[in-house]
């Protein structure tokens, strides 16, 4: 917006210096097109229209997977062993950037409630999401330090773990090595 400012200030000084009509000038033709086109490419509610669309597009193919589900995932990964995960989604965090950066450049009222509603519940998962994440990140790297001698000994405290664990969600509390 402040570039747009400046593009129609200078235009208006070239006014002054060259008429009123310098638009119409042969020089003054070409010049007024560059700066048309310029002007053009500066045009902000092309992009955010552009933005509000990929993002209501994303969220649409998204709907079956709300946010509000349980805080924890179990997951597989590639050798097939279950791997506990934080259920946060990145492109919310980002979403939820993106909409408090357009809403310091006055964009707040033009957010389609849908994507300011997502936002919110993103921004309100997020520190949870993330000590869940870094959490759960800890407990995997101890898990994989602990050997099958050592095992019987920190049994006590890995239940005690398996079991803060199943508290987010129905999920059983026994045995395995992998989550």
């Amino acid at each position: 917006r402040q570039m747009e400012r400046q593009v129609h200030a200078l235009m208006k000084r070239m006014g002054d210096v060259l008429g009123r009509e310098w638009g119409q000038q042969l020089e003054g033709r070409q010049l007024r097109r560059s700066c048309d086109e310029l002007l053009g490419k500066l045009d902000s509610r092309a992009y955010f229209r552009s933005w509000v669309a990929e993002w209501e597009r994303e969220l649409g193919s998204d709907a079956g997977s709300r946010l509000a589900t349980f805080p924890i995932i179990i997951a597989r990964e590639g050798g097939g062993t279950m791997v506990a995960r934080a259920n946060f989604d990145e492109k919310h965090e980002y979403l939820a950037r993106e909409v408090r950066y357009l809403r310091w450049l006055g964009y707040g009222t033009d957010i389609p409630r849908t994507i300011a509603s997502v936002s919110e519940e993103a921004m309100a998962r997020y520190p949870h999401a993330m000590a869940l994440r870094t959490a759960l990140r800890s407990y995997a790297a101890a898990r994989g330090l602990v050997t099958s001698d050592l095992e019987p000994l920190v049994a006590p405290e890995l239940r005690a773990i398996r079991e803060s664990i199943s508290e987010a969600f129905d999920a059983p509390s026994g045995g395995g090595g992998g989550g």
